[in-house]
């Protein structure tokens, strides 16, 4: 597969978080977190240059709005993984446009859609 991208988890759910690191893992993915709230993933991405994210709308009662903003300064690339509808999810400027592959996500949307981002 050539170089090994990096892949921020960003979900507060501890099975769900563990679910999405084991199958980025078993794909050839290095899993950066999971982080489960706002003000870690700001931390680790003060700290670290991820290739892709998959993201997590609402991290403890916080949207995940300040995370998409850095992301996007950071020309990271992040596909939300939420059971908001894009309804929802376009209110907020940060979050309008990325795709979401549901949450749970099916594994096959999950792989699909980060290599899509890393492609």
């Amino acid at each position: 597969m050539g170089r090994t991208h990096k892949v921020l988890v960003v979900e507060d759910e501890f099975l769900i978080a563990m679910e999405l690191r084991r199958t980025l893992t078993e794909a050839g993915y290095d899993v950066v977190g999971p982080v489960a709230s706002v003000s870690d993933a700001l931390s680790l991405l003060q700290q670290s240059h991820p290739d892709a994210c998959v993201l997590d709308v609402n991290l403890r009662g916080q949207t995940a709005c300040p995370i998409a903003e850095v992301l996007r300064s950071m020309k990271v690339p992040f596909v939300l993984s939420t059971a908001y509808s894009q309804n929802e999810i376009d209110t907020h400027a940060a979050l309008a446009g990325a795709s979401n592959i549901g949450k749970p996500a099916p594994r096959q949307d999950l792989l699909q859609a980060v290599a899509e981002l890393v492609g």
